[in-house]
């Protein structure tokens, strides 16, 4: 326990130390995006320079979440943020979806959030759409399930999309085809076989048989009652024996779907789990057998039944082009889904439809049968044992989660939560109400407007928190030292109660007892720090300090108080919450001995990726650190290739930059004498760097250094003017950009 708390600190070390490398990163990106904008944005205002007005914006105006200007990369940093938020802490959807107008909610639900989770197409979106499921479900069981029958005879909207969801997509369309397929296409194979157990329509078959065979009309009426059919003996005999037949079909058939259930998807497995654990929940006084009924609903009636009865609507058969099935085979599969749903449900015929009174004893058995299969199906390993996924599994992943949704989308997303943000939310401190504010109300007309045009993009996806393990973890760590404390306690000291035997004095004999392990595991932990061992991976339970039993108690007493301050302990009952997780720790000994290995096998692969990922960003950040220099270098050399000189200079006065707009003022130098003034622009040995000195009168000015990486960035911040304090000079920033890119890059 103690290595494994150990090695998840030291990861999460490192991840803090990859997240710095990821923002080095994102500037160098931002860089690089700037120096490719203003090669760009120079062209085009070369071409169009006649039309350039004094003072004014040589960029075009920001348009759309992709510009590159801060204030669209802020606010699509924002959505990044928000649509991370949203992915990964389902709490927020799950409630948007029951406060929203609910004649919205399914097609939001089938639309956006699917969305969102890119329709769950690999394992992780899989694994966070599942964790969106369960909370759905249970926020809806909360909020809209009067009694467990509402399952069946309702019709529960995630249940609905959860069942859409597995029967639709095409590994889980998969499983349903190699499940049920072959036995559909057996029966809709056999020609002779049918199905039909209504005795006017058997009656009626019987005679247009019996004229098209004798060539001679009945004698029967051809109108009769179901009771008149049943009178002849013939009518019944068919029943019978179509009974039997569908009986063996139907053995088959069930037979199938429980010696299958291993090869069910495990999501629908999962969330029926989860319906009868919050079934159970809410409602804790009714039978067991009448919520596996509605485990069952979901299991057999709504996710197996549809595909049994339309084998075609589904993809589970193959019919050729322009062929359907026929009436006979509809009503055969019919026939077999409506017996195999009321075995499900034990819905037993009455007794005014004796000749169906035989197969009662079938669905009794078969009843039987599926409630173990549902019971069987319904229990399955918790999402992130089944994912193998952890806290780390997201800082450890070398690309960011990507999404592809449409700007609409992402608009009214952004309203709906904007609408029913208390709702959603929980306090002031939640970190929804932090993104919300940020992104501020919905853009109208501009930067989600500029991105109308097209249908979707992809969103990258990031987290705005780092992994934050200190408060929460450090006390979880501290209840586990606790444990082991009080068991290491209770070894030498007994008493009625855990406060008896804190506040009890120990007797002579047990304070040398304790004196003699103390001493014990002093020498083996000497040991193993002589042999070169960690020591510190033990040292998070064994204290060396607690030398004599009193001072173990007062250590374990000074524990106690913290826990009971975050409310995981109780005084006034004994600290039952660690008696018995000790106890729970006694009985799991073995099994928790097993998950602590494969925990630690999981750290120990996260290490490796994370290993992995800092010489990846170490490597990326190298490279964009070269890239920058070689952009900005050949931005000079394409000059110097021109004229020939290493060092380039350009002077001006200053009344002729102040009549290109270049200089806005010059502290304490009015405009009248800017004539006077003379002011070089000169290229420096530092590449993108360059010296401005001045003379007044033929007197020096303060040099200025200017660097062009600066400039560029003030841009990008929307700064429309820089003011050089020592000097007291203001410059327009766009028009002094342009005015080195014309100078000293080349571009006549």
């Amino acid at each position: 326990e103690g290595e494994l708390k150990k090695l998840k600190s030291n990861i999460v070390k490192e991840i803090r130390q990859n997240q710095l490398l990821e923002r080095e990163i994102n500037e160098m990106d931002i860089k690089i995006g700037l120096l490719v904008k203003n090669r760009l944005s120079l062209q085009d205002v070369v071409t169009h320079s006649k039309k350039l007005k004094k003072g004014g914006d040589i960029h075009p105006k920001n348009r759309g979440l992709k510009e590159l200007s801060k204030e669209s990369r802020e606010m699509l940093e924002s959505y990044q943020h928000l649509f991370y938020l949203l992915q990964t802490n389902p709490k927020y959807l799950a409630k948007l979806l029951f406060t929203m107008p609910q004649n919205n909610c399914t097609k939001f639900m089938e639309t956006v959030v699917l969305t969102i989770y890119n329709y769950g197409t690999n394992t992780r979106e899989e694994c966070l759409l599942l964790r969106l499921f369960r909370n759905a479900l249970h926020e809806e069981i909360q909020r809209k399930v009067d009694k467990v029958q509402d399952i069946s005879t309702g019709s529960p909207t995630v249940i609905k999309i959860v069942v859409t969801y597995y029967r639709g997509t095409q590994g889980n369309q998969n499983s349903l085809k190699s499940l049920l397929g072959p036995l559909i296409e057996q029966v809709m194979g056999d020609k002779d076989l049918n199905m039909n157990i209504h005795p006017l329509e058997v009656y009626k078959a019987w005679i247009s048989r019996t004229e098209t065979e004798t060539g001679e009309p009945s004698k029967l009426p051809h109108e009769v009652t179901p009771e008149q059919a049943l009178k002849h003996k013939e009518v019944t005999d068919e029943i019978d024996s179509t009974i039997k037949k569908l009986v063996t079909i139907i053995e088959s058939f069930q037979e199938k779907i429980i010696s299958s259930v291993d090869q069910m998807p495990y999501g629908i497995r999962y969330i029926a789990m989860c319906l009868r654990k919050d079934l159970k929940e809410k409602f804790p006084e009714s039978p067991d057998e009448e919520i596996m009924k509605a485990v069952g609903n979901l299991l057999y009636y709504r996710y197996m039944n549809p595909v049994i009865t339309a084998p075609d609507s589904f993809e589970i058969i193959e019919l050729d082009a322009g062929s359907n099935m026929n009436n006979v085979q509809r009503r055969n599969l019919g026939s077999i889904a409506k017996i195999l749903q009321h075995a499900a449900s034990f819905k037993v015929f009455d007794s005014d439809v004796r000749y169906l009174a035989s197969l009662n004893s079938f669905i009794k058995s078969a009843y039987i049968k599926f409630m173990e299969f549902f019971a069987t199906a319904s229990a399955v390993d918790e999402i992130e044992e089944h994912f193998n996924m952890d806290e780390f599994s997201d800082v450890t992943m070398l690309n960011k989660p990507m999404i592809f949704i449409s700007p609409k989308e992402i608009s009214s997303t952004h309203q709906l939560l904007l609408d029913h943000q208390k709702e959603v939310t929980s306090g002031e401190a939640d970190p929804m109400n932090e993104v919300l504010a940020t992104l501020g109300p919905v853009p109208e007309n501009d930067l989600i407007a500029a991105e109308e045009k097209t249908t979707e993009f992809g969103l990258l996806l990031t987290n705005k928190w780092e992994l934050n393990m200190s408060d929460e973890s450090n006390i979880q760590a501290l209840f586990s030292k606790t444990k082991y404390l009080v068991v290491d306690l209770l070894k030498i000291q007994r008493g009625e109660t855990l406060h008896a035997v804190l506040y009890d004095a120990a007797s002579a004999q047990q304070q040398e007892l304790y004196r003699a392990v103390h001493s014990r595991r002093m020498a083996q932990e000497k040991a193993k720090e002589a042999e070169g061992a960690d020591k510190n991976t033990k040292q998070s339970l064994f204290d060396p300090n607690d030398t004599s039993i009193d001072k173990l108690k007062g250590h374990i007493i000074k524990n106690l108080k913290i826990l009971e301050q975050h409310k995981l302990v109780t005084p006034t009952e004994d600290y039952q919450e660690i008696l018995s997780a000790i106890a729970k720790d006694i009985i799991n000994q073995r099994k928790y001995r097993q998950r602590r290995k494969q925990d630690l096998k999981k750290m120990a692969a996260t290490v490796e990726r994370m290993n992995k990922k800092k010489k990846y960003y170490g490597e990326a950040v190298t490279y964009y650190q070269e890239y920058v220099k070689a952009c900005i270098n050949n931005l000079s050399k394409a000059k110097r290739s021109q004229k020939g000189d290493k060092r380039k200079t350009a002077k001006y006065t200053a009344q002729k930059l102040y009549e290109k707009g270049v200089l806005v003022e010059i502290d304490k130098v009015p405009v009248s004498s800017f004539k006077a003034v003379t002011i070089e622009f000169s290229s420096t040995d530092q590449v993108g760097e360059f010296e401005v000195s001045g003379k007044l009168s033929g007197f020096p000015i303060d040099k200025i250094n200017v660097v062009f990486e600066n400039l560029l960035q003030l841009q990008y911040e929307g700064e429309s003017t820089l003011k050089f304090e020592d000097s007291g000079v203001v410059v327009n920033v766009n028009l002094l950009i342009f005015l080195l890119n014309k100078k000293f890059y080349g571009v006549e």
